[in-house]
């Protein structure tokens, strides 16, 4: 039976980055249903931490930048708020409320809106426009809510969660899925799991337990993952799964006094973008980082630009990498790519460079521009060789 490596590399990603917000789901779950009620003392503390979490995102997204969850924490925070306001107006007969029964209703339905939204810069004039349009809505819900009018259809005022509301939860879990899987991002199976939170916290709402603790959980999810996410778009690439060119600018300070800087470039790689497309053009990438990566485990190896792969042999002169990166140019130009299962192997061809820190040479950036400069003039009249500076 033949191994589809590139579909068994996507699972085991998928499964790396479903790790977390499901241990964090898991354990929640766990908890509550082994003890059911915790003391008042653990239930504050789950509300105080769910804040921290809250200002912590909230304020990460805000110093990278970043949009996407920063609208799903708003409405959790809304929502844990109201419905812990509404106990305390109401006590058990909070669930009978109009205003309860609409704010359960429209909190998956936003979900749903803003997982559908393209990832974007935070400080945007357009994510003003969606925070005036979201308080608008809430203050219409109030309205109606006054005037004891329901949105939420075949609801149970018994059960907390029920009717229209539990479709959507249902529909917006079933959505959150399918998305995750398909995209098989950390932030993805993030919001997933956190809407599993939300939706178990809303549920068994009745428990100040299990509403404290599954929101808090779900923030967590969030604040964790979304860590996990920034570190990896800092030090990795996302293609290729290599360190990215911010590691190398990081990482060149611990570099040993001696050691020798190789680059592989692909040849042709324009070429290949407006024959075959981008989406080859990026699985070849990935095929060819692949390649290195089973030559040279024991190396430092970067994906430095979208055709360029930096190498850092340690410890080793230009003559020894010359011999090393010369075996991963045969290998490549020996080898077929199949970047589609619908097309025919293309053969594709790569150059290197190798160039040795020297004494007089200040810092990495020398010897990678060193190594640049004979790369560029090798491959003005030749593709396909490897070069020493």
């Amino acid at each position: 039976m033949k191994i589809n490596y590139g579909i068994l590399e996507k699972i085991l990603l998928s499964a790396k980055n479903i790790l977390f917000p499901a241990i964090i789901f898991m354990v929640a779950a766990f908890s509550f249903f082994s003890t059911e009620t915790f003391q008042l003392a653990t239930n504050q503390t789950f509300h105080v931490l769910f804040f921290v979490c809250v200002l912590i995102s909230v304020a990460t997204l805000l110093f990278f930048n970043v949009s996407r969850p920063v609208f799903f924490i708003l409405c959790s925070v809304i929502c844990y708020i109201l419905i812990n306001f509404l106990k305390i107006k109401y006590g058990t007969e909070y669930t009978t409320s109009a205003a309860y029964q609409n704010l359960i209703t429209l909190a998956p339905l936003n979900f749903i809106i803003f997982s559908i939204l393209p990832e974007r810069q935070l400080l945007k004039k357009n994510n003003v426009y969606l925070l005036m349009i979201l308080m608008l809505e809430y203050a219409f819900a109030e309205t109606i809510s006054q005037n004891n009018f329901i949105l939420n259809f075949a609801y149970n005022p018994i059960i907390p969660l029920s009717g229209g509301a539990l479709f959507f939860f249902v529909g917006l879990a079933v959505f959150a899925f399918i998305k995750s899987v398909l995209r098989g991002k950390i932030m993805d199976y993030a919001l997933f799991f956190a809407d599993l939170n939300i939706f178990c916290g809303t549920y068994f709402s009745n428990s100040q337990t299990a509403l404290s603790l599954f929101f808090f959980c779900a923030i967590l999810s969030l604040t964790v993952s979304l860590g996990i996410d920034i570190y990896n778009r800092i030090y990795k690439d996302s293609l290729t799964g290599l360190d990215s060119r911010n590691s190398y600018i990081i990482q060149s300070k611990n570099f040993p006094l001696k050691y020798s800087v190789g680059i592989i470039s692909i040849d042709s790689y324009e070429n290949i973008g407006r024959n075959f497309g981008k989406h080859a053009q990026q699985n070849i990438t990935q095929l060819i980082a692949k390649k290195i990566t089973d030559i040279f485990s024991d190396e430092n190896i970067y994906h430095y630009n979208n055709d360029e792969f930096v190498i850092i042999f340690k410890n080793l002169d230009k003559n020894e990498t010359f011999e090393k990166l010369e075996t991963i140019r045969r290998t490549i130009a020996g080898a077929s790519f199949q970047y589609n299962s619908r097309r025919l192997p293309i053969k594709i061809t790569i150059s290197a460079a190798v160039s040795e820190k020297k004494r007089s040479d200040a810092n990495s950036h020398e010897v990678l521009v060193r190594a640049h400069k004979i790369l560029e003039k090798t491959r003005s009249f030749s593709h396909n060789v490897t070069s020493k500076a």
